[in-house]
């Protein structure tokens, strides 16, 4: 079963030299805010998924007065590194059992990773971003294709969106709808799927937790083919210079007993939701790849109840690593097999 058994910072974020070793099932970093917890969670998703949850700028985890940050860990049987110098012209070094790795599919085959942060809300009341973003997140780790196809389709939207900013002739704006519309439309296919494979999982954690029911609704941005709907909405993307169909609309409709979550439902209610669907996603990477993900989990006990933060612990996916990081645990009750790590 692959496990981080070790993960090394060098330079990253408040710390010059840190080193952990994390234990097989539940891994508790206890202690005062502002000692460095969050950033050995974000360093370990950096490590394994190459991007930070907290930031889309990698240079904002160099240590301060610093060039590069370093990265190391033993994840299952291999060793992995990452070293980041943002003002290099390479400025990544990827490294599996001290090769380095010119391609990041291999090395991002290597591992899968669900985070559990304080914003998870924000998947529920927040833009349709968010949403679409926590689709990604498991389309990214479950295959290659939705990956090429993720690409494709962010490149060819961009390109063609600039064009249509500009006014340029509509023959150049129409040069980029076959990679628009074979990507757009298999994008849009793939995310059905995943959003079908996560209600199940979704509906079980939720109610688990707190006996209530959540549905997931995927609502595509075209109805249609991608190409027919592109050539309905000409007149009105022209005149508001931008593409108005794809999958870049697509949106993720959550309802608690048939009420709209993002509208209708509570604090509570809306962070049950956020958890239950990182939850599910944790099964589906379980179920699709036949190996657990890690699980990153930072202050989440923070806005929860304690029959929720038991309910919450009682539903991790059976055999799974977590890292959480907690000011106290107190009033939670923890397996007695677990690990704890405190900062001072």
């Amino acid at each position: 079963m692959n496990m981080l058994t070790r993960l090394t910072l060098r330079n990253f974020r408040c710390f010059s030299s840190k080193t952990i070793e994390p234990s097989p099932g539940l891994n508790f970093f206890i202690g005062p805010n502002a000692q460095g917890k969050t950033s050995l969670l974000e360093a370990a998703c950096v490590l394994l998924r190459l991007k930070s949850p907290r930031t889309h700028l990698l240079t904002e985890a160099v240590h301060f007065k610093e060039k590069a940050f370093f990265l190391e860990g033993n994840y299952g049987d291999k060793k992995l590194s990452m070293r980041f110098t943002p003002y290099e012209t390479s400025k990544r070094l990827l490294q599996i059992d001290d090769v380095t790795e010119q391609e990041t599919n291999h090395y991002l085959q290597m591992s899968s990773v669900v985070w559990f942060g304080t914003d998870d809300r924000e998947i529920v009341n927040g833009p349709g971003e968010r949403r679409r973003n926590f689709l990604d997140s498991a389309g990214l780790q479950l295959s290659s294709e939705y990956r090429r196809h993720w690409k494709f389709y962010a490149k060819a939207l961009k390109s063609r969106n600039m064009l249509l900013r500009a006014q340029r002739p509509r023959r150049e704006i129409e040069a980029y709808d076959s990679i628009l519309c074979e990507s757009g439309d298999a994008l849009m296919n793939l995310r059905a799927m995943i959003a079908h494979a996560l209600s199940r999982h979704a509906a079980d954690a939720c109610q688990s937790i707190s006996q209530e029911t959540l549905k997931l609704t995927y609502q595509p941005g075209a109805t249609i083919p991608l190409r027919e709907a592109l050539a309905n909405s000409r007149a009105k993307e022209t005149q508001l210079a931008m593409t108005i169909v794809g999958p870049h609309r697509d949106e993720l409709l959550l309802t608690l007993e048939d009420i709209p979550t993002a509208t209708f439902g509570s604090e509570g209610q809306r962070r049950t939701v956020a958890l239950a669907l990182k939850l599910a996603l944790a099964h589906l990477l379980h179920h699709e790849k036949s190996t657990l993900p890690l699980l990153l989990l930072d202050d989440v006990f923070g806005d929860l109840d304690t029959s929720r933060r038991q309910a919450l612990l009682l539903n991790m996916p059976q055999g799974s690593q977590a890292l959480f990081t907690t000011t106290e645990l107190e009033s939670s009750s923890v397996p007695d097999q677990a690990s704890f790590f405190h900062l001072f």
